[in-house]
C-alpha cells in the first residue's frame, strides 16, 4: 500500500490527518513507506482505533475501496493476534468485539470513554427486600441473592449482555449493538422461566422469590468508572420499575417494542400506561 493510500485509509478513521505533520516531515519531502505506516498505525493505537482499522481492512479487502481491489498480506497475522487475544468479527455489525467465550469486560472491549450509545438495559428488582430480610435476616437473603445474580447473569452472557451494576437485591444488564433489544427481552424471559423453576424446586422460601423485570432503552454515555449508571435513561427505567413494575412480571417499554421480532412481541400483552403511552408485559404463569 502507498503513502497516498495509507492516509486515506487513517482519514477516514480520523477524519482528517496530516501525515506531514505527525511524523515531522516537510511538506515537499516525500514520507517513506515504512515511516509513515509506523506513524499511522501507532497514532490509531493511541487514539484506540486499532479494532476500527483491522475491521476496516476486512471490509476494503473483500469490497475494494474507490474502484480499486486491495490485499494485505499481514492482514491475516493481525486477525490471528486479535482473535488470541479475545477479540472476533461480528459480521453485522462488521466490528471486533469480545469473544465472551475468551474474556468479557463491562465495555465489550470496544466502548470508549465518553462517547454516547443508545444501548438496551434490563432492570431486575426484588419484590419486598425489606420484608424479606427482616423476616429471614441478612445472611439467608445475600446468599438467596448471590443466586439470583447468578442466574441474570448466565442469561445475559449467553445474550452478550454484560452485568453493570448489582446492589444487593437487583442490578442491570447492558445490550449493545445488533438486536441489543431483542437480546434484552429474551433475557428477561428466560429469567423468569428459571426464577419460577427455582421457586418450585430449590427456593427454601415458603413464598418463593419474586422479581420485577423492565426493559428500556436509550442513549448512554459510557464511562470506566460506572458514573452512566445515573443517567437519565437508567432513572427513566428505575422510575418505570416502581410506577408499573409487577411481581413475576415483565415492562417492555413502547421503545423497545418496535424492534422486537414477531416470536417475541406475541408473548407480551399491551399495558396502556397513559392517554397516549402503551407499554408492554410479559410474565410465566401455568395454564389452566
Amino acid at each position: 500500500m502507498d503513502v497516498k493510500t495509507m492516509v486515506h485509509v487513517a482519514r477516514r478513521l480520523f477524519g482528517s490527518y496530516d501525515l506531514h505533520e505527525r511524523t515531522g516531515f516537510p511538506a515537499s519531502v516525500p514520507i517513506p513507506n515504512r515511516n509513515a505506516a509506523r506513524q499511522i498505525i501507532d497514532d490509531l493505537s493511541e487514539a484506540g482505533l486499532f479494532l476500527d482499522f483491522a475491521a476496516m481492512l476486512l471490509e476494503v479487502e473483500r469490497l475494494g475501496m474507490e474502484g480499486r481491489k486491495y490485499r494485505f498480506p499481514r492482514l491475516q497475522a493481525i486477525l490471528r493476534e486479535l482473535y488470541e487475544t479475545g477479540y472476533c468479527y461480528d459480521h453485522q455489525t462488521r466490528t471486533f468485539i469480545e469473544d465472551s467465550s475468551i474474556r468479557t469486560t463491562r465495555n465489550w472491549g470496544v466502548l470508549r470513554e465518553g462517547e454516547t450509545y443508545v444501548m438496551a438495559f434490563l432492570g431486575v428488582d426484588v419484590v419486598g427486600n425489606s420484608d424479606l430480610v427482616r423476616q429471614h435476616g441478612q445472611a439467608a437473603m445475600s446468599d438467596l441473592y448471590r443466586t439470583l445474580r447468578s442466574m441474570v447473569a448466565r442469561s445475559a452472557t449467553r445474550r452478550n449482555g454484560r452485568l453493570w451494576g448489582w446492589e444487593g437485591d437487583g442490578g442491570i444488564v447492558a445490550f449493545t449493538f445488533e438486536e441489543q433489544n431483542l437480546r434484552a427481552t429474551l433475557t428477561g424471559m428466560e429469567l423468569l422461566g428459571e426464577l419460577l423453576i427455582y421457586n418450585l424446586v430449590e427456593c427454601p422460601l415458603s413464598d418463593g422469590l419474586h422479581v420485577r423485570v423492565t426493559v428500556h432503552n436509550g442513549p448512554c454515555e459510557y464511562t470506566d468508572s460506572g458514573a452512566e449508571l445515573k443517567s437519565d435513561t437508567l432513572k427513566r427505567l428505575w422510575e418505570i420499575d416502581t410506577q408499573h413494575g409487577m411481581p413475576d412480571t415483565m415492562i417492555v417499554t413502547d421503545t423497545v417494542y418496535p424492534s422486537l421480532d414477531r416470536v417475541a412481541a406475541a408473548g407480551l400483552t399491551p399495558v396502556d400506561v397513559a392517554e397516549d403511552q402503551r407499554f408492554y408485559s410479559y410474565s410465566v404463569r401455568f395454564a389452566d
